[in-house]
């Protein structure tokens, strides 16, 4: 059985979400959707309680299948949902996938993305075994950037349009983890 929480300490704690949790997930994204919506086209505010419902249903179902694996970055405190990692787009054959992250507003700047980061490529190497992780982040999203170098991510440079983003495709800076950097 693959682990469901990946770091935990006195205030923080990265694991799954369950679908009871929709209500908090979806409080999360609500009120990041200025922010987080500025880079993913998902973030919206037309985003529902049904959206987050789906959404980890979803995560579950993957996670059983072992195609993608998300956590959620929680407040022991009071519970509160304040962000989100995965490991998404897994390439058995070459051992490699995306690592994505997203921190509610109110909590960025105190080193969660990057906590949550460090977690989920220490779930990646050791408990599924991938040798490469790929963190690609928009062109213009410097506090995305900050986060994949505090992580200890190695710059690979600016990849035209590799991403697309309502519609248009954009560049994007790749970042690479390979095991040795942690």
């Amino acid at each position: 059985m693959l682990t469901r929480q990946i770091y935990q300490d006195e205030e923080i704690e990265i694991r799954v979400a369950t679908e009871l949790e929709a209500i908090t997930h979806f409080a999360a994204v609500q009120a990041s959707v200025a922010e987080i919506g500025a880079w993913e086209s998902w973030c919206t505010d037309k985003y529902s309680p049904d959206d987050s419902r789906k959404y980890l249903t979803d995560s579950e179902q993957k996670r059983h299948r072992r195609a993608e694996f998300n956590f959620c970055v929680f407040e022991r405190s009071g519970g509160n949902l304040i962000g989100s990692v995965g490991i998404n787009r897994i390439v058995q054959e070459y051992k490699f996938s995306n690592l994505g992250y997203w921190i509610r507003t109110g909590y960025t700047g105190r080193g969660l993305a990057t906590l949550a980061v460090k977690a989920a490529a220490r779930f990646a190497f050791t408990e599924l075994e991938l040798t490469r992780l790929e963190i690609v982040v928009m062109d213009g999203n410097e506090s995305s950037r900050r986060v994949a170098e505090k992580a200890g991510a190695t710059s690979e440079g600016l990849h035209r349009n590799r991403l697309y983003y309502h519609g248009q495709p954009r560049d994007a800076w790749m970042y690479s983890l390979i095991p040795g950097d942690l």
